[in-house]
């Protein structure tokens, strides 16, 4: 049956998975106490991974459907791993509160469940960190990295993980690429934290922040977050230089450290990410200087420079209170919320390539609507954008806004009004992390019942998985031919 090469493989990721999970068990023993939901969650996880092993089959040879299924697969069967630790220990009493932070955590979101970070042990901060930088690049990256011989079809997990359009991008040697993406982002990641202990910052919480910065995340090892560096200029741009980084493609910062800085400003995605950050400082700034009380022009490029970037690469951070800004720079923020990072960054949302393609698409739509008979095709780095690429981000768009809005339906069911039911669902479906009101930049996600934080937790996992990967599992049609075993072809001999 073709289901055995799912489960040989997504076997052997619940492998890696239940390493990572050794750490905060180490940490506690060294530091704290022994919490044995972290090592009853490690046994699972490499019991189920031989079991799958066990009865799966291993190939080299996958299809673009296999990667959906073993992206899918792993992405589910983590998080509830994840969760496992905060409901065995009991520091989470309530299953769908514990799958809301394990799922928060490992799709970089940033929503936390938890009222006061302080009160938890310092282990399981340590693990929310950990989940953001193992869901950061995408645990399937990861993965790949470690894993050998899978063959060249190992790219359709690393495409079924992030179906984003990748101009001028070629991976003959996905797991090269992988491993080379890994040690970037591990390099990113110690750079952050040193940057962040210069700084000030105690070791323990300068290594967490460095998880969550570079992963998009958004938890934070104290309940105050990034507010009690709100007064030091350094941090709040180290802050800032670290989540610009992070939402970039790391595909073109490895292609500049080997062939120049060129490489950054020739591409035209990581030129109009730059430039749409740019602007949306700038008219932030402008509402708070006319609009506002606050006349310092350092501490306005401050807050702004560091809350919309924040929002916008769905860090999920804060260094003051936007909830108090003017209804302008308030809206600014929130449109900022669906725009994500470039392709093959650690961010979520729409994402900049996309709306290049819609863009561009649209305009030259519109030039056709007036001369029928011209010719033209969207480019990107002057490449041709293939027809598929285009259609597929037209079908996101729309995917996109029928989930939202069904999704802000169904909260509405819960019993959140339509203001705060639209907010909350631009946080989880962006992997943002952070709303307005009642779920602004000082509140958690603790008040909403049960019913919406399962509908939160389907749609970060989407969000995060970019629609397609888990939407296409409902089609009938996905799985004809996973649990027939394939028959041997009879031989025949001619007397």
């Amino acid at each position: 049956m073709r289901i055995q090469i799912v489960m040989s493989l997504v076997g052997r990721l619940l492998y890696i998975f239940g390493i990572f999970t050794l750490i905060p068990f180490i940490y506690g023993i060294v530091f704290e106490t022994a919490y044995w939901s972290f090592l009853i969650t490690t046994s699972l996880s490499l019991g189920l991974g031989r079991l799958l092993s066990y009865y799966g089959r291993e190939s080299q040879s996958f299809s673009l459907r296999d990667g959906f299924l073993v992206v899918s697969s792993t992405w589910i069967l983590t998080i509830i791993l994840g969760a496992l630790p905060f409901f065995g220990s009991g520091v989470l009493t309530n299953v769908f509160d514990a799958l809301f932070e394990a799922t928060s955590g490992i799709t970089a979101t940033g929503a936390t469940i938890i009222y006061s970070v302080d009160d938890i042990p310092k282990t399981f901060v340590l693990w929310r960190g950990l989940m953001h930088w193992i869901g950061g690049m995408g645990i399937i990256v990861l993965i790949l990295s470690f894993l050998k011989n899978l063959g060249a079809d190992a790219a359709h997990f690393f495409n079924a993980e992030a179906s984003v359009p990748k101009p001028g991008v070629v991976m003959p040697r996905i797991q090269s690429m992988a491993s080379k993406l890994w040690r970037l982002y591990v390099a990113f990641t110690a750079l952050c934290f040193l940057m962040l202990w210069a700084g000030g910052i105690e070791p323990f919480d300068a290594l967490n922040y460095a998880f969550s910065i570079i992963a998009t995340g958004g938890f934070a090892p104290t309940s105050a977050g990034a507010f009690i560096y709100e007064q030091s200029n350094y941090i709040c741009f180290v802050f800032v230089f670290f989540m610009i980084l992070a939402g970039g493609n790391f595909s073109v910062y490895y292609n500049a450290l080997q062939k120049g800085i060129r490489v950054l400003i020739d591409d035209f995605e990581t030129r109009m990410y730059w430039l749409v950050i740019f602007i949306g400082i700038a008219i932030i700034s402008i509402s708070l200087a006319v609009q506002s009380n606050i006349n310092d022009p350092i501490q306005i490029f401050r807050d702004v420079s560091f809350n919309y970037v924040s929002i916008q690469t769905g860090s999920g951070f804060a260094v003051s209170d936007y909830d108090l800004w003017p209804a302008a720079a308030q809206m600014m923020l929130f449109i900022s919320s669906f725009f994500g990072g470039c392709s093959g960054s650690t961010t979520g949302g729409v994402k900049i390539i996309r709306l290049i393609i819609l863009v561009k698409s649209s305009i030259i739509y519109l030039r056709k609507s007036i001369h029928p008979d011209m010719v033209q095709v969207v480019r990107i780095n002057g490449k041709p954008m293939p027809t598929k690429w285009i259609q597929m981000t037209q079908q996101f768009l729309f995917l996109y806004l029928m989930i939202y809005v069904v999704s802000v339906f169904l909260m509405t069911c819960t019993g959140l009004n339509i203001y705060d039911s639209m907010q909350v669902v631009t946080a989880f479906l962006s992997n943002v992390g952070l709303g307005f009101g009642g779920f602004g930049p000082t509140d958690s996600f603790t008040v909403m019942p049960d019913a919406a934080k399962c509908i939160a937790i389907v749609d970060m996992l989407l969000g995060r998985l970019e629609l397609f990967t888990i939407l296409v599992m409902l089609h009938p049609q996905f799985w004809e031919g996973y649990f027939i075993k394939k028959q041997s072809a009879k031989r025949y001999r001619i007397l």
